[in-house]
C-alpha cells in the first residue's frame, strides 16, 4: 500500500531526505579509465511515490530496481550534465546537515574536474574517491559535526524522519489487569552523527539521547554503540509537529495508526477490551509488521523501470 500525500516535495525536505536515505559516489573503470559519478536515494517499494516525485522535482534521472530480494528502489542521477545543473545547485543552496556534506564537497568537486578529462584531472578525482563514504574516518565526521553551527529548517526534519524516524508503542501488560502503552519517537543515526540528533532536540526543545554518554568525548563516542538513537516520548509535541508537517512515505501510515493509539489512550479507551484489542491490531500492523502483512502490487506489472544509465 502507498502513502498518498499530494503535496510538491519542499526542498529542504528533499536534503533531509538525502541526509538520511542519499547516496554521492565516485566509480572508476580502471581498465578503461573511464569515471562516472552518480546521486541516488533509496527507498522500498511501498514508498516509491516519493521516488518519483524525486524525479518530478528533479526533472531528470530514473528508478531502478536496487535490491530484489528487499524490494528496495533507487532514484538516480548520473549523466554528467544534470549532476552539474540540477543536483549541485541543489545541494549548494539546500546544503547537507550531517557529515555527509563531506562526501558531497569530494563528489562535486570530482563531477567538476571531470569536465576536463586529463592525467591531472584523474588523479584529483582518485584522491577524493578515496576519502568518502565508508572510506572517511569516524574521527573526521565527529570532529566536523563538533565544531559546527546547526541552523535546521522544519522541512529538513521532515525528511530526516522520513528516513531515520520510526514510531513506537510500548505495550506493558499490568499485573491488576489490563494495559498501558507509552508512545516515542525514535530517530536513529550512526554515532560519529550523533551531533546532528543533538540538534533535532534542541530545535524541537523536546527529546533525548540514547544512550547517554560525553558526546564531546570522541573515545566514549567510539566506544559506544555504533547507533545511537534521539527519543521523543511527548506525544502532543510530536502529533503538532507531524500534522503540520505530513510525511511522503510508508511512516505516514504508521503515524496514522501510531496518533489513532494516541488518541485511544488520552481517550482512557486502552482500558476497556475494544480498544486494547483495537491498540494491539494497530501495534501488530505498522512498522515492519505493515510490510510482512502487506499485498503489495507486482512491480513487473505497475512500475516503469528503467535499467540503463542516464
Amino acid at each position: 500500500m502507498l502513502v498518498q500525500n499530494n503535496e510538491k516535495l519542499n526542498p529542504w525536505y528533499i536534503t533531509g531526505l538525502a541526509d538520511s536515505e542519499g547516496n554521492f559516489s565516485i566509480n572508476y573503470n580502471a581498465k578503461s579509465e573511464k569515471v562516472t559519478a552518480s546521486f541516488k536515494i533509496t527507498q522500498n517499494e511501498d514508498s516509491l511515490n516519493v521516488l518519483y516525485s524525486l524525479k518530478e522535482f528533479f526533472g531528470c534521472g530514473h528508478i531502478n530496481i536496487d535490491n530484489r530480494l528487499t524490494k528496495g528502489f533507487k532514484f538516480v542521477i548520473s549523466n554528467k550534465k544534470d549532476l552539474l545543473e540540477k543536483i549541485i545547485p541543489h545541494f549548494e543552496k539546500y546544503p547537507l546537515v550531517g557529515s555527509k556534506y563531506l562526501d558531497y564537497l569530494d563528489f562535486k568537486n570530482s563531477v567538476l574536474l571531470m569536465q576536463n578529462s586529463n592525467t591531472a584531472n584523474l588523479k584529483l578525482i582518485l584522491s577524493h574517491k578515496k576519502c568518502m563514504n565508508k572510506a572517511r574516518s569516524f574521527e573526521e565526521r565527529w570532529s566536523y559535526l563538533k565544531n559546527k553551527e546547526f541552523n535546521l529548517n522544519p522541512e529538513w526534519i521532515q525528511g530526516f524522519i522520513d528516513g531515520e524516524g520510526t514510531f513506537q508503542a510500548n505495550i506493558i501488560n499490568k499485573k491488576s489487569g489490563g494495559i498501558n502503552v507509552n508512545f516515542t519517537l525514535e530517530i536513529a543515526q550512526h554515532s560519529r552523527d550523533v551531533f546532528v540528533l543533538k540538534a533535532i532536540i534542541d530545535y524541537l526543545g523536546i527529546g533525548y539521547l540514547k544512550p547517554k554518554y560525553d558526546l564531546a568525548s570522541l573515545d566514549e563516542v567510539q566506544n559506544a554503540r555504533s547507533v545511537s538513537r534521539a527519543v521523543f516520548n511527548q506525544h502532543r509535541e510530536i502529533v503538532k509537529f507531524i500534522d503540520k508537517y505530513p510525511l511522503f512515505t510508508r511512516k505516514q501510515l504508521d503515524y496514522t495508526d501510531w496518533k489513532e493509539m494516541v488518541s485511544l489512550k488520552e481517550s482512557n479507551k486502552h482500558k476497556t477490551e475494544e480498544g486494547q484489542s483495537r491498540i494491539i491490531h494497530l501495534k501488530l500492523n505498522m512498522n515492519r509488521g505493515r510490510i510482512l502483512n502487506s499485498n503489495l502490487f507486482s512491480t513487473d506489472d505497475k512500475v516503469d523501470i528503467c535499467n540503463s544509465e542516464d
